[in-house]
């Protein structure tokens, strides 16, 4: 019995102990119920706000950079000045040198021509004088002109 008793002790304590949990539950939930929760969202529009501004200033930042390269690619150029007015000035005195050496060429050519038909009238003026000193040499000049031209037609 004396083990009854206990029980019926544990018992009404864990009674006493629900009621008590109860009663809790009781004053929060008319607490709950008396609450008025408001939403706030300005915390959130705050960080919203916050991230947009650094969002904004990273775009202008990239928009600034973006519109450098573009205007140091522009500008950029695969021969530097200096080379390329080197080339043109190659190029010009390439193109004058072979100019002067071309007519200097023609020039030679045509001073070469002139030379020898100035040397061949004189040969001749030579001649003539020379055959006019001697006319028997100049018949037997005639008769060789004439065996000569007989023997290359023969051929």
């Amino acid at each position: 019995m004396k083990k009854m008793d206990e029980m019926m002790e544990l018992l009404t304590e864990e009674i006493e102990g629900f009621n008590r949990s109860i009663g809790k539950l009781e004053e929060f939930t008319k607490k709950w119920d008396n609450l008025n929760i408001r939403a706030d969202s300005s915390n959130i529009e705050y960080h919203i706000k916050d991230f947009l501004r650094h969002q904004e200033r990273g775009m202008e930042h990239q928009t600034k950079r973006t519109m450098e390269t573009e205007r140091m690619i522009k500008s950029a150029t695969l021969v530097p000045k200096w080379l390329l007015a080197l080339c043109c000035v190659a190029t010009c005195a390439t193109i004058i040198s072979l100019s002067y050496f071309g007519y200097y060429y023609l020039r030679f050519e045509q001073s070469k021509q002139e030379a020898f038909n100035l040397g061949r009238a004189g040969a001749m003026n030579e001649l003539w004088g020379y055959f006019e000193d001697h006319p028997v040499i100049y018949k037997d000049f005639q008769k060789w002109v004439k065996k000569k031209d007989s023997v290359s037609n023969k051929r």
